[in-house]
């Protein structure tokens, strides 16, 4: 399988950022915020806790795929996406756990 995202140097090597990505909540606060939508609305209409959204964007809870599609359909946001960043999230954390990368 090829993966055709990330950032890679002239010589094709993928390039490893020595800071993590943000998580994927920062990227969904910053849209809410973006849109002028209240977190507390917001999950409400995808009908979840307003404090399971601030867990999300504090970093204390991860993106699911349910949650994922939820968001999708309330923000026109692939759920891909959110599926991408939290998977990059989680590798970032995991590569600079073992191997300080």
């Amino acid at each position: 399988m090829n993966n055709n995202h990330g950032v890679f140097s002239k010589n094709g090597e993928r390039i490893y950022s020595a800071e993590l990505p943000f998580h994927p909540g920062e990227i969904l606060e910053t849209e809410l915020e973006a849109r002028n939508i209240k977190k507390s609305a917001f999950a409400l209409d995808i009908k979840m806790y307003p404090a399971h959204i601030t867990d999300i964007i504090k970093g204390r809870r991860n993106i699911s795929a349910a949650i994922a599609l939820k968001f999708e359909s309330a923000l026109d946001i692939d759920a891909d996406f959110w599926m991408r960043a939290q998977a990059d999230y989680d590798l970032a954390v995991a590569r600079k756990r073992l191997v300080g990368v």
